[in-house]
């Protein structure tokens, strides 16, 4: 026989399938707490972290603790407590953690609980200093400035040489040119 599925305990099974993908989807996700916030604000909020390329969900606790029992990163369970919202990221988490950790100083009431980052459960203090660390176009500027100076440096003394013997050249030429006159 069949066992029947009541109408609430599927729809609850499929929210967990559902929260399971986005989160399995995504390489970063970050745990936030909302509450207290308007619906603009949160509106304002997820606008700014559509611009870096990641989504914001507000889940129902218990059915997210779900999600992660089975995703096997149990350890973020704790976190998920109040009114708790998850954004979550396939790209670059750095963009992610500036736009929150920018908004929540903006915001008094918004709060953030961790992060999750390629297997590794991130605390706020990490988030924070992932936050400050430069775009990656600035880094990349900085590494080829960096691989740059070196060649450069060396042209210059190439260049200094090169200068140094032209000078002298000219100076055993002048004083050529003088005997001749003499």
């Amino acid at each position: 026989m069949v066992k029947e599925l009541k109408p609430g305990k599927f729809l609850k099974t499929r929210i967990i399938k559902e929260y399971e993908r986005r989160l399995k989807g995504a390489s970063s996700f970050f745990v936030t707490d909302f509450g207290g916030l308007t619906n603009k604000e949160i509106e304002e909020l997820k606008k700014k972290l559509k611009s870096a390329s990641t989504k914001y969900l507000v889940v129902k606790n218990s059915l997210c603790k779900s999600a992660l029992k089975e995703l096997n990163i149990d350890s973020l369970s704790g976190m998920i407590e109040g009114s708790c919202a998850i954004s979550y990221t396939d790209k670059d988490p750095v963009m992610a953690s500036k736009v929150l950790v920018n908004f929540s100083k903006a915001n008094e009431k918004f709060k953030l609980k961790g992060g999750y980052i390629d297997g590794q459960v991130l605390d706020i203090d990490t988030l924070k200093e992932m936050a400050s660390v430069p775009p990656r176009e600035v880094l990349l500027a900085r590494l080829v400035s960096a691989m740059n100076s070196p060649i450069a440096g060396f042209v210059l003394v190439c260049s200094g040489i090169v200068k140094k013997f032209l000078y002298a050249l000219n100076e055993i030429v002048k004083k050529k040119e003088e005997n001749k006159e003499e």
